[in-house]
Order: C-alpha cells, then structure tokens, then sequence
C-alpha cells in the first residue's frame, strides 16, 4: 500500500504553483493561478502520483467563481488544485485534453455557471434544457428567475 502524502512534501513539491494547505487528515489543497493550473495538473498526474480526476467542484464566492481540480491516487490523498476566475470574464483552458475525465464536468459547470472552457471539442448543453436562455445560469448567486421567461419542461395554461 501507498503512504499518503503529506503537507510538507506536497507544499515542496508545488511550491512552484502556489500555495498548499491542509484541508483534512487526507486532502491537501493548492491555490494557484489560471495560468499555472494546466501545469499544475500535470505536474501533479506526473510528480506525486496522482492518476485519476476524482471531479471538479465550482464555487460562486460572490467576486470570483473557484474551480477545484480534485486529483487521486494510489496514496489516497485528495489533491485539489484551486483556481479562482474572474466573474466579468469566466473563461480558463478546457483540461479535457490533459484528463479526459474532465470535459463532462467542464460541460456541466459551463451550463450551470457560464464558464467557458477554451479548446474544449463541444460545450454543448447536458443538464439543461436545450430551450434555456442562453444567458442564464441558475448556480449563480446573481440569477434571478424571470417570471416571464420559458425555462423548459410542461407548460401549463393559465399560469
């Protein structure tokens, strides 16, 4: 069996990526930029052992939208991997070329949040409704649903 891995270790070994700290007793996180998160992934797949994409969790903060990359591996340490992006443009790299796994997730949190993915092969729609309002992204904290807006599903008369 794998030892985990451990704060100090993970925290040297991505130094050059950010950040590192201990979220609990087997999941350490690293914030890092959007610019180094592709490299941070890799680095993390290749240098300490993770082989697998666990998922990608999204966070609306109010000023920032959080991305978490959580990574796995024999060690059975979670790392996560935390990137903030800007709300006036949400736009980062797609990591589905890195970790196949990925697409699904960047597909549903472009639905559910608007963030676009670059170089991801189709954002197309897979939790909403293809009629949906293109501009509208209920896990949002801003989103309002507007009474007068269609947002799929049975239409009932006189309501």
């Amino acid at each position: 069996m794998t030892p985990p891995l451990t704060l100090d270790f993970v925290a040297e070994k991505m130094n050059e990526f950010g950040t590192a700290d201990l979220v609990r007793s087997n999941r350490i996180r690293i914030h890092t930029t959007p610019e180094k998160v592709s490299n941070a992934i890799k680095y993390a797949l290749d240098t300490l052992g993770c082989d697998r994409l666990v998922t990608i969790s999204t966070v609306d903060n109010g000023r920032t939208f959080e991305l978490l990359y959580h990574l796995i591996g024999p060690h059975r340490t979670v790392i996560s991997i935390a990137v903030e992006v800007p709300r006036e443009t949400p736009d980062i790299i797609s990591m589905s070329g890195i970790l196949p796994p990925a697409g699904i997730y960047e597909r549903q949190i472009h639905d559910l949040f608007g963030i676009t993915f670059r170089g991801h092969p189709g954002l197309s729609k897979i939790i909403l409704n293809e009629d949906w309002p293109p501009d509208e992204f209920p896990l949002r904290k801003d989103w309002k649903k507007n009474p007068d807006t269609y947002y799929g599903g049975i239409r009932k008369e006189g309501v």
